[in-house]
């Protein structure tokens, strides 16, 4: 929670002193975000958005990066068991297939899932230096998949020139090994950063250990099968200045290897059934860049590649009553291969008009496959298919930034995308930020966004729709930022969204539909710090959604339980000029479906010297038994201990 204080709402409003060491007051650099066409800055938008910086990062010191950010306001999260199984979350209740995720501007939903989403199993922040949770919808800036909103991830980069390093290894828990090194390189013209990442982890039982093991006989045996996880990640990102400042080049990417158990769901009962059920998986993401300026025209030139492929390999059971637990039946073979690419080309020019408007124009054009190749067997005998499908979207695209005074921003953006199955879509957004004071700033957002069917959605060869039509949506929130000084700020943003056409898959017809009427998300968010003095810091939010629909659905993510009420809270205090404790809490309330739950974790640093630090982490330190996912279980108490270092 620090990060709201130190990144986005008191150091967006330029003066408000952190600690050092040494306890000497500084100023934290401000902080650049995309949530436009162009970079700017908190202080200048009236989208709500939050930022984690690295500092953050390594201060909460999460495992999974999702877990912090479930403490952000309006964030809920669901994990179908440990580290690297499926995790998604939702913003203001609008679940994972409608939240748009960039890593250094690549787009990393993957096009071969069931729904185009980005899985958060995974992600740990060996190689993040910031991440902006962008609310409401945002397709007229980031396209299809934005309906909720957008987290956008910005990997390492160099913060001092010549040659540097950072390295930090970690152990614990479920004997999960974490390490990471990066190399760094700044000077005139030039800058790169290049991030090698491993982690490995035994893990836990994905299906709650506390439930029963269908797939045995004993109606009395629980889940404890151990699903474990390893991945290894290399990034890297550069900026090159070409012609001495005429133009620059930025290049970006990353490959991800990855292997992880998980556990079997029939019937909506999850447990360990068969052991050998894996998912192996890699990704791989490039991009490049190219910006140059022709008299007033800034121009940028860019293509992105992902390709993301997923095969689960394993033994499914069949039982002659497969509703009926135990279900202990024969073992068939499974082997399910998906293939999914995704190629965007785009350019941009961006130009003022006049002394207070600036306009960015520009197109694009995205290319996405999908390819399966799928072979099992059943009591029915042996089943399969094989495909290969193709999408394309062109788009058109216009933001157009206002500064009527120095005191108020204004922007507008307006986005046409033509896809090759259903037609042409077209958003909308509306900003405005007022400072009416220099501790008083008030934000608006008004915004249209839909999400187009996937590919399995449209062609899957048992389930699929090709006459599905995009859901939609239209977004409102209206914000307030208050100051108190240089030691509290206090801020709250009231949100309204709703969503129709949307697409659902009918256990009635066994196929995906598109379901008449809308579900509606709305509520509150309230966030606040105070150094309480030099050194010590409280901080903390509240969230209220309101979920309701006057559509049925059978699985849809809009169907999906969100907490009505979810509290954070953290402490953090230097105890000396070398050692700091922080703590932090979360609970979820009234959730369908699901039992309240709290959460409690803790961290201990020291300085071992001005450059290395040695740290201690304890999470869920009061051992909760919880779900965040029906069926799904979660971490006992585990601590992690762990080094750092820069050089």
């Amino acid at each position: 929670m620090k990060k709201i204080l130190g990144s986005v709402s008191a150091l967006a409003l330029g003066s408000l002193p952190l600690h050092a060491q040494d306890n000497a007051a500084y100023e934290l650099p401000p902080i650049t975000i995309y949530v436009g066409y162009e970079a700017t800055t908190p202080l200048q938008t009236g989208v709500s958005v939050d930022v984690l910086t690295e500092e953050d990062l390594e201060r909460d010191g999460d495992t999974r990066v999702i877990d912090i950010l479930a403490r952000q306001p309006g964030v809920s999260i669901r994990s179908n068991g440990p580290l690297g199984t499926n995790a998604g979350i939702t913003i203001r209740g609008v679940s994972q297939q409608n939240i748009a995720v960039r890593i250094d501007g690549i787009d990393v939903s993957d096009p071969a899932a069931t729904q185009v989403a980005y899985d958060f199993g995974g992600l740990t922040a060996g190689d993040i230096s910031q991440i902006e949770i962008l609310r409401g919808s945002q397709s007229a800036l980031f396209g299809s998949e934005a309906i909720g909103g957008v987290v956008n991830i910005t990997t390492k980069r160099a913060r001092r020139d010549g040659l540097s390093a950072d390295v930090f290894a970690e152990y614990g828990s479920h004997d999960t090994l974490r390490s990471a090194a990066t190399l760094y390189n700044r000077g005139e013209g030039h800058e790169t950063a290049v991030t090698l990442s491993y982690v490995s982890t035994d893990g836990f039982s994905a299906a709650d250990e506390d439930g029963l093991n269908y797939g045995t006989a004993n109606p009395n045996d629980k889940n404890d099968e151990e699903d474990g996880y390893e991945a290894r990640r290399l990034s890297f990102s550069g900026q090159y200045d070409l012609g001495g400042g005429a133009a620059e080049l930025s290049l970006s990417g990353f490959y991800e290897e990855a292997k992880y158990d998980y556990d079997e769901n029939s019937s909506g009962r999850v447990f360990d059934g068969s052991p050998d059920d894996v998912v192996d998986s890699e990704k791989t993401g490039l991009r490049a860049a190219l910006a140059f300026a022709t008299g007033a025209v800034d121009h940028e030139i860019s293509a992105t590649w992902f390709r993301s492929d997923r095969v689960l390999h394993g033994t499914s059971l069949d039982s002659s009553a497969p509703d009926t637990p135990p279900y202990t039946g024969t073992p068939y073979p499974f082997r399910f291969e998906y293939e999914g690419t995704r190629q965007t080309y785009r350019y941009q020019a961006g130009f003022d008009l006049g002394a207070t408007t600036r306009a960015v124009v520009g197109a694009e054009r995205s290319i996405e496959t999908y390819e399966d190749k799928i072979a099992g067997a059943s009591s029915f005998g042996p089943y399969g298919s094989s495909q290969d499908q193709e999408t394309t979207v062109t788009s058109l695209f216009s933001e157009f930034t206002f500064t009527p005074s120095e005191n108020i921003d204004l922007s507008f953006a307006l986005r046409h995308d033509d896809h090759s199955e259903f037609g042409g879509h077209t958003t909308g957004r509306l900003s405005g930020v007022w400072r009416a004071r220099p501790d008083l700033t008030l934000r608006a957002n008004l915004a249209t966004g839909y999400r187009a069917p996937s590919n399995y959605e449209l062609y899957d060869a048992y389930s699929g729709n090709a006459g599905l039509d995009p859901e939609t949506s239209v977004s409102f929130d209206l914000g307030v930022e208050k100051r108190f000084g240089d030691t509290a700020w206090l801020s709250a943003t009231a949100f309204w969204i709703e969503a129709e056409d949307i697409i659902d898959y009918s256990y009635t017809s066994y196929a995906y539909v598109q379901a008449d009427g809308t579900s509606t998300r709305r509520g509150i968010e309230l966030a606040g710090a105070y150094e309480l003095r030099p050194g010590l810091t409280l901080d903390g939010s509240y969230t209220w959604t309101d979920s309701f629909s006057s559509v049925s659905l059978d699985s849809s993510g809009w169907q999906a339980s969100v907490p009505e009420h979810v509290f954070a809270l953290g402490l953090s205090a230097d105890i000396t000029d070398r050692a700091r404790i922080s703590v932090n809490g979360l609970y979820e309330a009234d959730r369908e479906g699901l039992d309240d739950y709290g959460l409690v974790n803790s961290s201990f640093t020291y300085d071992v010297t001005d450059t290395a630090q040695a740290y201690l982490r304890v999470e869920n330190l009061f051992d909760e038994d919880y779900q965040t996912a029906p069926g799904y279980g979660q971490s006992d108490r585990a601590w992690y201990f762990g080094v750092r270092a820069s050089f």
